[in-house]
Parts: C-alpha cells; sequence; structure tokens
C-alpha cells in the first residue's frame, strides 16, 4: 500500500502538507488539495487509523546531537534549519526535537552532549559523528532500542539506522576534476588543506582528490593539515607558512566550511594565481564565491541532510515503514553565476 511519504514525493509537496489535506487540519490551497486528493483516490490509499491514534497519543521525542550552530562560519545552523522544518511539518504527529549540542573540538565536549541526550531517554538520535575517535565508544553506549541516525558523515563499523551525506570520495574527485580544469592540461603543484578535527567524510575527500591525480606526473598534490579551531591570526599565519613552502601553487582544495578563510589568509601572498575549491554554502563562502577569492564550492545539500534526519526517525519511529538505510546527496558545484540559488 502508498505511504503518505510516497503520496508526497508524487505530489512533490511535504509530509506535513499531505497530513494537513488527510485530516482537514491546516490552511492548503485548494489547488494543492486537489492535487493530493487525486493522487489518494488514483493510488487507493487509506489511512492506518491504529497507528495514526497512537501516533496522536504518544509525544515523539528525538535527540539531536550536533556541534554549535556557529562553528564552521554558521554550517551548522545550516542544518539547523532543516532539523526544524522537518519538526513544524510533524507537529501534528507530536515530533519534538531536543538539541545537544558540543563543541566539535572538544572530544569531552561530544561524549557529555551524548551521555545528556541518552539520560533524556530520546525515541531517536540523530548525530553528527564528526570526531572520529570518540564516536564508536559513545554508539556502543546507545540503548539497543533507540534508533539512530547518521547526517554529514559517517563513522566505519558502527550500525546506524541510516546514514545520510554526500559520497565523500567523489566530492574529492570531482574537487579534482574543477582543480585540473582551473590549473591547466598542464599541471602544476596543488594544495589539499586537510582541516582538523579530520573525520571518516573529510579524509574520504582527500583519498578522492588525491587519488585522481595519482596516475597523471603532470600535477603534484601536498597534502597539509590544519587547525580549523585555530584563531583567526594564527589559522591566518598557518595557510601562508604553506603558501610559501611551495613553488608556485597552483591551486587549494579546502576539505570543509573554512574556505573563505582559507580565501582571505591568500590573499596578498607571493603566488600570481591562487585558485581556491572548497566546501558549503555558508554566507561568507558566498560572498567570497562572488567577488573571485573563491572559485567553486562543493554543496552537500546541508540543509536537506538535516531535514531527512527526522523524516528518517519519523518514518521508523511513527510511522513504521521502510526507509533507505543509506541517502546520498547530490554534489552541487556552486559558482558566482549560480550562487544565488543556494542561499
Amino acid at each position: 500500500m502508498i505511504t503518505i511519504k510516497e503520496i508526497a514525493e508524487q505530489a512533490g509537496l511535504s509530509i506535513g502538507t499531505v497530513d494537513r489535506v488527510l485530516h482537514g487540519r491546516g490552511r492548503v490551497s485548494k489547488e494543492t488539495e486537489q492535487k493530493i486528493k487525486s493522487i489518494i483516490k488514483k493510488t487507493g490509499y487509506r489511512t492506518n487509523i491504529h497507528a495514526r491514534n497512537l501516533s496522536m497519543q504518544t509525544t515523539h521525542n528525538f535527540g539531536v546531537i550536533m556541534p554549535f550552530p556557529r562553528q564552521d562560519g554558521g554550517y551548522w545552523e545550516i542544518l539547523r534549519k532543516g532539523i526544524d522544518q522537518a519538526e513544524g511539518e510533524l507537529t501534528s504527529f507530536n515530533v519534538h526535537n531536543s538539541y545537544f549540542f558540543f563543541d566539535k573540538y572538544s572530544e569531552s565536549s561530544f561524549l557529555k552532549a551524548g551521555r545528556e541526550a541518552i539520560e533524556k531517554r530520546m525515541a531517536g538520535l540523530l548525530i553528527a559523528p564528526v570526531l572520529l575517535d570518540a564516536c564508536p565508544s559513545f554508539v556502543k553506549s546507545i540503548p539497543p532500542d533507540v534508533p539512530y541516525v547518521y547526517v554529514d558523515s559517517t563513522i566505519p563499523g558502527t550500525n546506524p539506522l541510516a546514514a545520510i551525506g554526500q559520497d565523500s570520495f567523489q566530492s574529492g574527485v570531482c574537487g579534482a576534476k574543477l582543480m585540473r580544469m582551473l590549473v591547466g592540461e598542464r599541471g602544476g603543484t596543488v594544495a589539499v588543506l586537510r582541516m582538523l578535527p579530520n573525520d571518516f567524510h573529510i579524509n574520504e575527500r582527500v583519498w578522492g582528490f588525491s587519488s585522481f591525480f595519482s596516475d597523471d606526473p603532470s600535477f603534484t598534490v601536498h597534502v597539509f593539515d590544519v587547525d580549523g579551531g585555530a584563531d583567526d591570526r594564527e589559522f591566518a599565519e598557518g595557510v601562508k607558512t604553506i603558501d610559501s613552502s611551495i613553488e608556485r601553487c597552483g591551486g587549494y582544495f579546502v576539505t570543509n566550511a573554512e574556505t573563505h578563510r582559507v580565501a582571505k589568509a591568500l590573499n596578498g601572498t607571493r603566488n600570481d594565481v591562487k585558485r581556491v575549491i572548497g566546501y558549503d554554502c555558508i554566507e561568507e563562502n558566498l560572498r567570497l564565491l562572488r567577488e573571485g577569492s573563491i572559485d567553486f564550492i562543493i554543496s552537500q545539500n546541508t540543509r536537506e541532510q538535516g531535514y531527512a534526519g527526522i523524516n528518517t526517525l519519523f518514518r521508523h519511529v511513527v510511522l513504521k515503514e521502510s526507509y533507505a538505510a543509506e541517502m546520498r546527496m547530490p554534489i552541487g558545484i556552486v559558482m558566482a553565476e549560480n550562487c544565488s540559488y543556494y542561499q
């Protein structure tokens, strides 16, 4: 039998909108209402009254374990917007989110946030597993009856209900192809700035980028570790030191949202050509993209990840429906000419 989720997909609308039409609650345009009712009639959808009544009698609290929204230039605020949007659309099902923020540069902060989430006895957990060393031990402490979903990255050897994010290796390959286009077929030297702490998807990006050039002798790839938690002055000095150590570096591949900090640090350095490719459509990255200090940004569809994460928990916990164990986000290539569509 067709599900509410499938009706929403066919209609190109949200689950919350379909639910409002099904139960006559909330304001929906006549056109939207007729569109949904037409699909319902065509597919023979029938509401599961028993499941519906149970869901309305129970409050479903989902815990979100993620870095402070302000970190990484506001990257995590984008994720939170998607999470909040999903919660807003599912309020009729008594779905609520509780946030447990942590400092992404502190393992103890992450573990503290995780303990608090478990103590609150959440119905499910949405986790951003950005600390590669600390996350596996925490996951082992999650009660067996509490489902958890990963967003942004993943942790090998663990068993989440679902993992939502980009194919990090392929996005690294994509970055390498863009770099070759910028630098030119004659080749040259390019640098990869691996941002610390380097979680699994950061390492996968580095691997994908480096692998692309592994059989091309015209390109030399240098990988440098950079502390993303350093203050602006220390961070800029570190980038400038790297730049001065490479003879005529043709371009920089930045492995996370700190792209804008790298672009600013490179301004005024000795190399004539400073091609910069990085990640994430935060405000400052888009500003420098428009100005020409950044050449390309790779979008992870961050807001959609947060939205999909809560909906996956909802489908599993509330609707008892099937779900995709792995959800790959598109690899979006953002440039000055199309960046207005990513704001």
